[in-house]
């Protein structure tokens, strides 16, 4: 029998990766702005933002993004009391697919979101958990990164991107409405939302496994199932991520140093926040002080 290959129609291609960053800017941070000739994402975390693109500026909330073409003049306002984390990816790619997503506030929906956890954990894997250093101008891949790292985070790019374009030409923002019977990855994904923002009340280290499941209404087995199946790590490691994740907010706004923002998190000791830092960052506290600084 003689087989007939199909040639696989590519609509976009990734070329080239130029930036991969995740920051906790500080309340009031404006990055002034720049100019380049390759595409880049900027994805909200947390917060809010005031996004410049060209000669529009798109107020940007959690699970939006923008797309700026190249040669767009772009910039960022954190206007909010409270600093957003964001995410910036900048990519080549040739030809004219993504004109349809270009200068627009584009909301992702929970897959989409999904998938862009996945990047950034690639990205870490491959790049290292630092990923907010602001003059970073090439990223150099790790010696120990995983096989394929590099093009596992291009195929998760290329992945979120094919999934907007279906989502633009469908002409409507991703909606997620409440049906009578939520389905288990919505349920679960409300639960992870809730829980987040309970712990983000409690990032002095007060919170207890026990009191966590309580507030869930589900058992400690059904709650670690959900946080192992959703969310790839235990509650208390997520709990202790976020933490982190603060406590490097509070570094770089330099309202306090290392043992201030050790105290303010609830940490026992300097030490015990130091190794806890390390262990999540791969850097001591201070190390990563003078990474983002210099």
């Amino acid at each position: 029998m003689e087989y007939t290959p199909l040639k696989m129609e590519r609509v976009l291609r990734i070329e080239k990766l130029y930036s991969l960053h995740y920051f906790q800017f500080a309340a009031g941070y404006i990055f002034p702005g720049e100019k380049h000739n390759f595409w880049e994402m900027v994805y909200i975390d947390r917060g809010e933002a005031d996004i410049g693109a060209g000669k529009q500026v798109l107020r940007l909330r959690q699970g939006q993004a923008i797309f700026h073409r190249p040669n767009e003049f772009h910039s960022i306002w954190a206007n909010s009391a409270t600093g957003p984390n964001i995410m910036v990816l900048s990519f080549g790619c040739a030809g004219h697919a993504l004109r349809p997503l270009a200068g627009r506030a584009l909301t992702l929906d929970a897959q989409m979101r999904g998938i862009l956890r996945q990047l950034i954990a690639e990205g870490q894997e491959c790049f290292g958990k630092v990923l907010d250093i602001s003059g970073q101008t090439a990223l150099t891949p790790r010696e120990s990164a995983p096989i394929g790292s590099q093009q596992m985070i291009v195929l998760l790019l290329e992945q979120i991107l094919l999934l907007l374009l279906r989502q633009a030409r469908g002409g409507q923002e991703a909606s997620e409405p409440e049906a009578p019977h939520l389905t288990e990855e919505r349920n679960a994904a409300d639960i992870t939302n809730q829980l987040t923002g309970l712990m983000r009340e409690h990032l002095d280290g007060s919170l207890s496994f026990e009191e966590i499941c309580r507030q869930s209404g589900l058992s400690q087995t059904a709650l670690k199932a959900y946080f192992r199946r959703y969310n790839r790590m235990g509650v208390m490691e997520y709990y202790q991520r976020l933490r982190i994740e603060e406590a490097r907010r509070l570094l770089r706004e330099g309202r306090l140093n290392v043992t201030q923002t050790a105290e303010a998190l609830g940490y026992s000791s300097i030490h015990a926040f130091s190794r806890q830092f390390k262990r999540l960052m791969g850097v001591t506290p201070l190390s990563y002080l003078r990474t983002i600084k210099e």
